[in-house]
């Protein structure tokens, strides 16, 4: 019993830890995406986010759509932002867009 005590409490310890990091993943893979794209928060809206763990680090897949339309048609993007390094320690590469539409 006292070490299930002991696990719990050095588990709740490390979440909030864990949560910033992500917090902060996300906030630089939306500043990553917007930079990539030359788009203001004001034009378009970044959703869908999926962590996904690769051989060296996180990808983080992103779908961006305007806010706007062109002859008609919402502008998407698919983006990929990836981070090379060990959970905890994730450091930005690069971000890559394709538009959809």
């Amino acid at each position: 019993m006292k070490k299930l005590i002991i696990s719990l409490v050095v588990v709740s310890a490390a979440m909030p830890a864990f949560a910033g990091k992500m917090k902060e993943i996300w906030q630089s893979t939306n500043e990553s995406v917007l930079e990539t794209l030359g788009f203001d928060e004001g034009d378009v809206s970044v959703s869908g986010y999926k962590f996904e763990k690769t051989n060296d680090g996180l990808a983080v897949k992103t779908t961006v759509k305007g806010k706007y339309k062109v002859q008609g048609i919402v502008p998407t993007f698919d983006c990929t932002t990836s981070y090379k390094g060990k959970v905890g320690n994730y450091k930005l590469v690069d971000t890559f867009c394709d538009q959809v539409n």
